[in-house]
């Protein structure tokens, strides 16, 4: 999937071992998304918070097993 038409967007993540869960992605560089809100950010680890008390994450390419973003509508 492209990953410049997944910016800005609500995106459905599914990691490996976690039941899929969405979060807003912000940002993508070399080796995963910044990601805010949703339901997955709050299962993820607070170390790879980019403010202290924010809601917005790191998450590493290699624990996505997949990912989707739902359908633009017209």
């Amino acid at each position: 999937m492209n990953g410049d038409r997944l910016l800005n967007r609500r995106v459905i993540f599914k990691l490996h071992g976690m039941d899929p869960l969405d979060a807003t992605v912000l940002k993508q560089d070399e080796a995963g998304y910044w990601i805010r809100g949703g339901t997955l950010v709050s299962r993820l680890d607070e170390s790879k918070c980019s403010l202290p008390d924010n809601d917005v994450r790191y998450l590493e390419f290699n624990r996505i097993e997949w990912l989707r973003a739902p359908r633009q509508r017209s």
